[in-house]
Order: C-alpha cells, then sequence, then structure tokens
C-alpha cells in the first residue's frame, strides 16, 4: 500500500505556484518576498513563541510581512490549518492575510475581516500574485476582478458595448452574437497592440509590424475616416489573417466609416497599462464576463467561472495530459484547465511551456463561437491552435484524450446518433456517448447535465448503464436551481467518472449555496460555500446529513435504471424533538377523480386555482368549451400546483366551493387518518423549511414538479392528540368564519346587482321575477358571484422560482 505524500511534497507545490505568480523565493535577496519556516527579522521571530510558519509573504519592497501560509500533508484538515495560521501566526505578527493548503485545495482568510477572500464573489482556490494580495489589503475580503492598471469600471464597459452594439445595429447586424462578435474583433486588435508594445519595452521583437497596430493607425490625424476603415479593412485584416488564421472573419463587418471611428474612439482611452502579460487575456476574459452577464441577445449560456473552477479542480490535469471540450462555447473550460497547468509546471522551460500551449487543450465548438474562443487562448498565452468549429456529434472520437471537461447543450436533437453505440435522435444522450468514446480508458470527465439526465428511463437510461458499467469511479455534484440564472433556471449536476473498471461506490454531493443568490441578479453572498466544502471533502469522501452520501454500487443497481438522483438515496429530514413519520399511503390518498364536463354540455363549471394565496374560484366554464376531464374536489381536499409548490402554491378547498372542478395537471390529496389534520399538513408544507425539502425531492430540469410519490416521502412531526384536537377546532372555526365572509360578500354582489342603475341591472331584476323563490339566480349567475366572491385578495398568479 503507497504511503501518501509527506508535506515536504505539499511543498514542493506550493513553491513552484509561488514562483509562477512572480513572488521572490530568493532569500538571499534584501527584496525577497517569500520566506520559509521564519520571518526575516529575529524581532518578528520570537513573536511565534519558539514555532516556525510554513511560508511568510511580504510586500513588494520585501520589508513589511502581509501574509502567512500554511501547509499540509494530503487530505489533512483544511479548517485546523486556518486556524493554526491565524492563530499561531497571523495574529501575533498582526498581518491581514492568511492561505491554507493541502496539495489539493487552497483556502483563504482576510484575518482582519475574518471573511474569505473572495473576487466578483467567488472563494479563492488557489494562490495569488502579489498584486492582488495587496488590493486585498487595501479593499477588503471581497474584489472586483478588473484587471490590473485598468482604468475603467464594468459598468464603463457595458456603456461602451451598449452604445458599440447600437451602431452595429445601424449598420445591419441583427444578430446579437454577431455584433458581440464585431466588437470582440475591435477589441482584440487593441489588446494585442498593448502586448506588442510590452515585449518591444522588454527588449523583445515585435511580431507584428507596427503600421499594422492600434497605437499607429489610430494616431491623431493619420487618416480620415474613409481612409482609416480601407486600410484595416484591405491591410490590417490581411496581416492579422495571416497571422492568426480564422479567428477573424474575411473582412471586418462595418461598412460606415463614422461607425468604426465612433467605437475606436470609445475604446481607445481604455488603459492596459501593466507589467504582467497576462493582462490581456484578463481583460478579454473580464470582457466576456461583463457583456454575456444575462444578455440573452447572444443565444448562449456561460458556464459560471466558479463552477467550472471547481470542475477543474475535480479532475486534477496532470503536466502531459490531453484535455478535451467537445461544445467549447467561448473556452471556458479550455481556459481554467490551462491557467491551472501553467501554475504548477515549471514555465522557465521551454519544452514544458510548449507542451502546455501546443499539446494540452483541445476543443471543438458548432457555432462561430470558435473565434472567440481562440482570441480568449491567445491572450492567455496561446493554445488556440487546437480549436476547431467543427459539430463533434457527426464526428466521432476514439480513446483520444486524457481529460474531458464540458457543459453539454441541452434539450437537443441530432441526426448523427447512429454514429454511437445506442442510436437515439436525443442528443443530451449522444453528447455523453461522445465523451465516454473520446476518453482513453483510464480517463477523467467531469461534465454538467440536466436534471432529467439522471433518472430518465429509454436511451437517457440505457447511456447511464453504459458509463455504470464501465466507470472505475463515479461522482455525482448536484448543483442548485438558479446556478446559470439570468439565462436559465435549468437544474443542472456535475457528473464524474473515470474511464475503465467497476465502481464499488458512488460519491453524491448537493450544493446548497454556490456563494451566490440564486435569483437573476446572482449577487454574492457572505461566508463560505459549498462549492468550497465539496473540494475540502473530495479526497477524503465522508457523509454530511441530508448533503453528501456514500452510496454502494449494489444499491445503484437495484434503483431498477442506475437511477442517479442524490435525493433518491438521501432523505432531507428537518431537525425537530418530535418523531417524524413519513407521509406515506397509509396517512395520505391521492385523489384522482376526473369527470368530463363535455357529457353535459349546457351546464356550467365552477374551476379553482391554487397560489400561495390559497385555493380560489378562477372561472366559471360551459361544459362544451373543455378539452379535457378535470378533476373534481370536495371541501378539506388539499391542492397544490405541481411546479410551484416549492413556492407554496398549495392549499385546502373550503366548503362553499366543495365539488368544483381542478386542473388535471394539479395533485389533490386528503388525509386518511385523523392523526394528520389538513391545515397542519398545509402549515407544514407552506413552512420555510420544508419548502426546501419540497425542492430537494422535486425533479425535473426546466421546472422542479413534486409528484405525489415524492410527497409521500417527505417525513412530518407526530402531533399530540391535545394539538390535533385543538387544529381541528381552529379548522372548524376557520371554515364557518370563511363561509360566514362568503355569504356576505354573495350578498354584496347581490345587492349591487338589483340596485346599480345598468342594463345589467335592470336585466337581472326583470329575471328576478321568474325565478324559484327558494333559489334567486341562475346556474351561470351563481358561478359569477362566486367567483368575485372566491377570489383571494391579491388574486395575480404567484412568481415563477428557478
Amino acid at each position: 500500500m503507497l504511503r501518501p505524500p509527506l508535506e515536504a511534497h505539499t511543498r514542493t507545490q506550493i513553491n513552484l505556484r509561488l514562483k509562477n505568480l512572480g513572488w521572490n523565493l530568493n532569500e538571499k535577496d534584501p527584496k525577497c518576498t517569500v520566506t520559509q519556516e521564519q520571518a526575516k527579522t529575529d524581532k518578528l521571530n520570537a513573536l511565534f513563541q519558539g514555532k516556525k510558519p510554513d511560508y511568510v509573504l511580504y510586500d513588494t519592497d520585501g520589508k513589511n510581512p502581509i501574509g502567512i501560509i500554511e501547509a499540509k500533508r494530503p487530505g489533512e484538515d483544511l479548517n485546523e490549518a486556518m486556524r493554526q495560521a491565524i492563530d499561531l501566526y497571523g495574529k501575533p505578527l498582526d498581518v491581514p492575510l492568511a492561505f491554507a493548503f493541502n496539495d489539493t485545495f487552497v483556502t483563504a482568510k482576510h484575518i482582519k475581516q475574518n471573511r474569505p477572500l473572495k473576487i466578483d464573489g467567488e472563494e479563492l482556490q488557489d494562490f495569488i500574485d502579489q498584486f492582488i494580495s495587496l488590493r486585498f489589503i487595501r479593499e477588503g475580503a471581497e474584489i472586483l476582478s478588473a484587471p490590473k492598471g485598468i482604468n475603467f469600471s464594468r459598468e464603463d464597459l457595458l456603456a461602451i458595448f451598449k452604445r458599440t452594439n447600437n451602431l452595429l445595429r445601424k449598420e445591419g447586424l441583427r444578430d446579437g452574437y454577431e455584433r458581440f462578435s464585431v466588437f470582440a474583433e475591435i477589441l482584440f486588435l487593441k489588446l494585442v497592440d498593448e502586448s506588442e508594445r510590452l515585449n518591444e519595452h522588454r527588449g523583445l521583437p515585435r511580431t507584428i509590424e507596427e503600421q499594422f497596430c492600434w497605437s499607429d493607425f489610430t494616431a491623431p490625424n493619420k487618416y480620415t475616416d474613409d481612409e482609416l476603415l480601407t486600410f484595416i479593412q484591405d491591410s490590417v485584416w490581411t496581416r492579422l489573417r495571416k497571422k492568426y488564421g480564422d479567428i477573424f472573419n474575411s473582412h471586418l463587418d462595418i461598412r460606415n466609416p463614422s461607425t468604426l471611428r465612433e467605437i475606436i474612439e470609445r475604446i481607445d482611452p481604455i488603459n492596459f497599462v501593466a507589467t504582467d502579460t497576462d493582462v490581456k487575456g484578463d481583460a478579454f476574459e473580464y470582457f466576456l464576463k461583463s457583456v454575456t452577464n444575462g444578455n440573452k441577445d447572444l443565444g448562449e449560456y456561460f458556464t459560471p467561472r466558479h463552477v467550472v473552477r471547481t470542475m477543474v479542480h475535480m479532475v486534477k490535469p496532470i503536466f502531459g495530459e490531453t484535455i478535451y471540450d467537445p461544445f467549447c462555447g467561448t473556452g471556458g473550460f479550455l481556459l481554467e484547465a490551462f491557467k491551472y497547468l501553467s501554475l504548477r509546471v515549471d514555465t522557465t522551460k521551454p519544452d514544458v511551456l510548449k507542451l502546455v500551449r501546443e499539446q494540452t487543450v483541445f476543443g471543438r465548438e458548432l457555432t462561430s463561437t470558435a473565434r472567440i474562443t481562440k482570441m480568449n487562448m491567445i491572450l492567455f498565452g496561446d493554445g488556440h491552435s487546437n480549436i476547431e468549429q467543427i459539430d463533434s456529434l457527426a464526428n466521432p472520437i476514439n480513446e483520444k484524450y486524457d481529460i474531458v471537461l464540458s457543459n453539454i447543450p441541452y434539450s437537443q436533437e441530432t441526426e448523427y446518433g447512429g454514429y454511437y453505440d445506442i442510436p437515439t435522435k436525443n442528443a443530451d444522450s449522444i453528447c455523453i456517448q461522445h465523451i465516454w468514446k473520446a476518453l482513453k480508458p483510464g480517463g477523467r470527465a467531469a461534465v454538467i447535465v440536466p436534471e432529467t439526465f439522471l433518472y430518465n428511463g429509454g436511451k437517457i437510461g440505457q447511456t447511464r448503464e453504459l458509463i455504470a458499467k464501465g466507470a472505475e469511479k463515479l461522482s455525482i455534484v448536484s448543483l442548485p436551481r438558479g446556478v446559470f440564472m439570468p439565462y436559465t433556471p435549468t437544474k443542472t449536476n456535475i457528473i464524474y467518472f473515470k474511464k475503465g473498471g467497476q465502481f464499488k461506490k458512488v460519491y453524491f454531493f448537493v450544493v446548497f449555496n454556490d456563494g451566490f443568490e440564486l435569483n437573476t441578479k446572482r449577487k454574492a453572498k457572505s461566508g463560505d460555500s459549498d462549492l468550497k466544502l465539496l473540494l475540502s471533502e473530495y479526497d477524503d469522501l465522508t457523509t454530511i446529513k441530508g448533503q453528501a452520501n456514500i452510496v454502494e454500487r449494489e444499491t445503484i443497481k437495484a434503483s431498477g435504471n442506475w437511477n442517479m438522483r442524490p435525493f433518491y438515496y438521501m432523505e432531507d429530514i428537518p431537525e425537530v424533538d418530535s418523531e417524524l413519520v413519513p407521509l406515506s399511503t397509509d396517512i395520505l390518498r391521492e385523489v384522482k377523480d376526473k369527470i368530463d364536463p363535455r357529457e353535459n354540455p349546457d351546464d356550467f363549471y365552477g374551476v379553482l386555482q391554487v397560489s400561495q394565496h390559497g385555493v380560489f374560484l378562477d372561472d366559471t366554464i360551459l361544459g362544451s368549451d373543455f378539452t379535457q376531464e378535470y378533476k373534481r374536489v370536495r371541501a378539506g381536499d388539499l391542492v397544490y400546483n405541481p411546479y410551484r409548490v416549492n413556492i407554496g402554491s398549495i392549499g385546502i378547498v373550503p366548503p362553499f366551493l366543495d365539488g368544483m372542478l381542478v386542473s388535471p395537471a394539479y395533485v389533490v390529496f386528503r388525509p386518511k387518518s385523523e392523526d394528520y389534520p389538513a391545515a397542519y399538513l398545509l402549515s407544514v408544507l407552506k413552512s420555510e423549511r420544508y419548502l426546501r425539502v419540497i425542492m430537494n425531492y422535486s425533479l425535473g430540469s426546466a421546472r422542479a414538479s413534486l409528484p405525489f410519490s415524492e410527497l409521500t416521502r417527505i417525513k412530518a412531526p407526530k402531533l399530540s392528540e391535545d394539538d390535533i384536537k385543538s387544529l381541528n377546532t381552529l379548522q372548524s372555526n376557520l371554515d364557518e368564519s370563511t363561509t360566514q365572509v362568503n355569504t356576505v360578500r354573495q350578498n354584496i354582489n347581490r345587492y349591487m346587482e338589483q340596485y346599480m342603475e345598468t342594463k345589467e341591472g335592470k336585466t337581472a331584476k326583470a329575471e328576478q321575477a321568474h325565478k324559484p323563490t327558494d333559489y334567486g339566480i341562475t346556474q351561470s349567475e351563481f358561478y359569477s358571484l362566486l367567483g368575485k366572491a372566491a377570489q383571494p385578495i391579491k388574486p395575480e398568479p404567484d412568481s415563477e422560482q428557478s
């Protein structure tokens, strides 16, 4: 049995990463910015009371300590490492920053604010350079990612893009992506020029002649508007296409010279002054994140970078391995994998750098977004030559890559299913089969899939079985509904597998908090996220009640279709003092009784609706106007909308609505046991804690849906006899009061109908003389009045929740 690596191995990794980030580890140099196992002076060392810090970080001139790094061997507790970093060294030294690392995961804190370090709301998952460290000291525990030396804000960039977008729309570019692409090309020209000038300043040769660079052709008074457009189209574009190939269109898609001049004038003041060559990539990535956040006009969804980084850390790329994304979009996965490896290899060796740049990352993209991917990779240090614009599904690959990272396109159809072992038009299945086929034996994949991929039958079920029978390792990470907002509310998961052999156990982990609000704004939340918890646990898997579970292979197989849904094997049970009992079919009975109103075409039927405000009469409909059967409900039944019960759309049918109809899509049930009164069940299921249980037990990708079968899995506290009697009394009083209120409302409505000076009122008076005295109104009028009386105070439909 192999022994785990020693702490020395962790330190080797730290040294390499710090060196690649530009920290000075040469302790013979007075301007050294890192010391190991000591501080620089006896006075500072005395503060440690005989203990030795693993690393002390210093500011630019190497005089003032700014941070501590605590190193642990793989698998050791990072929380304890962070405590040591802060209490034993950080506080005595009075430094603001602390890092802990166990060869797998980095955790970082602002000691003085006692908060995790975050950039754009995302917790750090790796070490940072000195410039970013100093920003955290100046600005606090959370900073934005505007790159070094850039003199514009996110809002400034969005304003520039918005104005440019409008200009390009006038140019006839109707498609949002076309406009985005043209702006990206022009920004790329600016960034390339910055890179060329920086190389020139360092004494390095230019790769593009000065006359073809931004700072030359945009010089004041050098070209008229017409001349500038002609020069860029005929000369600059030709030169850049020669160097970079097809990342540029055949021509710049702008016809109006004044439009080009205005766009250039808006971009030109943006300053990219910096000493770090990677600033160009930072700026382009910053641009991509800024203008695509919530911009549905572009027609693409972008995987959040903190999720991408988590997946890269799950597969742990190693130098020499090949990494593939068959649906690479703008290249987020490939870019993060490239940056991950660049920190972990000796980039001073030309052969190492050449391998990382040219023979490591490979991507395919069906759309012209592939050009943006290439730009992105070039600006971050190359790797673009292996990006193809091609339909991956039409071109299967056989056992070629060590790692696959991807977010598959959901809910599509494909005509190329016949190229794969399980033929189907379902692209969800074919995408996963393509990935499986592309992996070498022993290869690893981390892929985002829709929720339905985990449990649907048919071809999807067969695809799961293909993985289950051929994967040595398998893990499922459930992402929260809303992680892809504002693009889509689709529920997704990360599926991780290692090809070859058969797994013995499956690890399930549920992410409730990804560090951001789960709505369209996606604002960062304070505190630690569950993604941090996932990575800290991933090499030493443990169970966490209601969040993480380890399930035996035979249990997965016994599900009948290799079900991989986390809450199929876990329960979400609230912490309460009393006994918890499943709301099984011994306690609840589903009501499925339906009638077909079309059999009585001349009769009117009351149709109920349910919202967060309860059950109310929504409409009265003639029998001949129905298109299908409806469910009939009785007083005391509980009714919920399966797609909105997660936000409390559930209610009890009151006595005055007895016998009316509800949509067949609604779930209707009633208590079989007197130990669980309807009023009690309603209160439980609408409570905040149980709304979370409902969300966890819900099915579906695009919209959460709670079928009755999942409702019966929920465990609720058992009431005492006295509690039951009290609840029944209160419910009886409520029913009586509701009926009385409804009667008063009907009388008010009837009064208004009789005495308002309207044609309708007069007609009602005339008809009144011909109606039976014991009834008073027609059936249609009764339902009309009842509808008015039964409407909630705020009848508007409840808002959708992702």
